[in-house]
């Protein structure tokens, strides 16, 4: 972990989309108490349990979100943030404590904003908050469907799903470099690590994917989303 040299975050090109709705002088604000930080891979930057006293603004890298069990292969993760997502959304309106943990799977670029500049930014300005709450949503909304996953799908089901979510809104792409070792992976989908080789192994027998030094390939989505859908 290090901090860098500040920056003026009325000139920043990496605000998200609802920190575009604040005015200069409301950025200006929210400058004075926020952290710009390098972390390194496998760091971890809130720790289930912890108060949560920042909001969590990705720059660049990708980071995991987890609930942690009592060892390593007992952890779930709950999702997969990349560039311009903000994580910590929910202890703006109730817990003052992380109910989880996150850590970098990559040399990652992060701000963080405190809680309460974020909390007085949103009784300011609707326009910001309404954008705050439509993020919070979607994170809801991906964590309601992770359970469904987890609890309503077969393994095939189950890492089908976790592809095309990596693909369509971490990642953008029909190929991407996973990121998660075999160890989380299993974590994603609630399953061994043995059996999410197995898993993994199957589709690309049956040539659904493509696994090449770590960079997955979707090459029949048509398959992969029937999979999901009926798995």
């Amino acid at each position: 972990m290090k901090k860098t040299r500040d920056e003026n975050c009325t000139q920043c090109e990496s605000l998200a989309d609802c920190f575009k709705n604040l005015s200069e002088e409301q950025l200006k604000t929210i400058q004075e108490h926020r952290v710009h930080i390098r972390y390194n891979k496998k760091e971890i930057v809130a720790k289930q349990g912890s108060f949560a006293t920042h909001i969590i603004f990705i720059r660049q890298g990708y980071l995991k979100l987890y609930i942690e069990g009592e060892s390593d292969k007992e952890d779930l993760i709950i999702n997969i943030f990349g560039p311009n997502q903000l994580i910590g959304l929910s202890s703006l309106f109730d817990n003052n404590t992380y109910q989880y943990s996150v850590s970098t799977l990559v040399p990652s670029e992060l701000c963080l904003f405190e809680v309460k500049d974020i909390q007085k930014l949103i009784a300011e300005n609707s326009d910001f908050g309404l954008g705050i709450l439509r993020r919070s949503h979607r994170s809801t909304l991906h964590a309601y469907k992770q359970m469904y996953n987890l609890t309503h799908k077969q393994l095939h089901g189950r890492i089908a799903s976790a592809f095309l979510y990596l693909s369509q809104q971490v990642f953008v792409g029909d190929s991407f470099k996973i990121l998660l070792n075999r160890n989380e992976l299993a974590n994603f989908t609630a399953m061994s690590t043995m059996s999410a080789i197995r898993t993994i192994n199957s589709l690309k027998q049956q040539g659904i994917i493509s696994d090449v030094k770590g960079v997955i390939s979707i090459l029949d989505k048509e398959a992969l989303e029937e999979i999901s859908r009926f798995g």
